[in-house]
């Protein structure tokens, strides 16, 4: 049986290449290379490739939590892939990451068990589809590469493997990366993974792991986590992840992280992810897709 892999589809609309190049050039140091929230929107979703056993795809996921915790893993993400996260971050397959976080919410740690191995992720994107869920007959979990080369011993799962995990929350402060199962929190040295220290960031309004950094909303400064404290740091350079103010042509200026506005393009609702602009944005719950709005600016 042919596997079908899920993949993170964002829904960017068309820029020029020259406007890219022109943006570039001139060193944006905010996180949005766009000069509009619509050029640059997108969802996040990770949702399934379409073929003939897909049917009604919207680019809408569930946000039901099995109570046994179980699902099936699939994996997005990597060379050929490389797509941005409705949370901030890349699916480039380097890291550990996961969609879901309609269910559990950004930034949440996941632990993911099977084999007798476990993996803790960070969920970071949306997804995948409703229609992944129906033709494989169970709830999925999409993840990193790096997580079914480590449970399953292969780096591309789709749906139709039909592998079995089971998935439990885990603390703010748990390190990403491979783990004991049955004890999250510890991780063996030789595997790898972040180092210890996580900062609870006002920006974002959760936590994050050290080596990240975040230009602040109150004073506009780059700061990175560093053993659980934050540091003063002149850019962004060289950090793990950066999350930085986006640029609004609507509202003619750099707005930071979890900002929510109304484009003047297109009259749709964006919120600024620290990396990009990315919709949908709830305007009866102030709420976008890395959670609450910090300040809404309707048209």
């Amino acid at each position: 049986m042919m596997k079908i892999k899920t993949t993170t589809v964002t829904m960017t609309m068309t820029m020029t290449m020259t406007m890219t190049m022109m943006l570039l050039l001139l060193g944006q140091s905010a996180c949005m290379v766009g000069e509009d929230e619509a050029l640059d929107g997108t969802a996040g979703a990770s949702i399934g490739k379409l073929d003939a056993k897909l049917r009604n795809c919207k680019g809408v996921a569930s946000r039901s939590i099995p109570d046994d915790g179980r699902y099936l893993l699939t994996t997005f993400g990597g060379p050929g892939d490389h797509q941005s996260m409705s949370c901030g971050g890349y699916a480039d397959g380097s890291t550990w990451y996961a969609a879901s976080r309609q269910r559990y919410g950004c930034g949440t740690k996941l632990r993911l068990e099977a084999n007798g191995k476990c993996a803790i992720v960070t969920a970071l994107d949306y997804g995948p589809d409703v229609c992944v869920e129906t033709a494989a007959g169970a709830p999925i979990l999409d993840a990193s590469p790096l997580v079914g080369k480590h449970l399953f011993g292969e780096s591309g799962v789709g749906y139709s493997d039909q592998l079995a995990i089971s998935v439990t929350p885990v603390a703010a402060s748990t390190r990403v990366g491979p783990c004991v199962a049955g004890a999250p929190d510890e991780l063996p040295e030789e595997e790898g993974g972040t180092t210890a220290g996580t900062c609870a960031s006002e920006t974002l309004d959760r936590d994050v792991d050290a080596g990240t950094c975040v230009q602040s909303s109150t004073d506009a400064k780059w700061y990175e986590c560093s053993g659980g404290a934050w540091v003063f740091r002149a850019s962004s350079a060289g950090c793990a992840e950066a999350y930085g103010y986006c640029n609004s042509a609507t509202l003619g200026n750099k707005m930071p992280p979890r900002t929510c506005v109304q484009a003047a393009s297109n009259g749709t609702w964006y919120q600024c992810n620290g990396q990009g602009w990315v919709s949908p944005v709830s305007v009866s719950t102030a709420e976008g897709p890395i959670g609450g709005c910090a300040t809404m600016h309707p048209l």
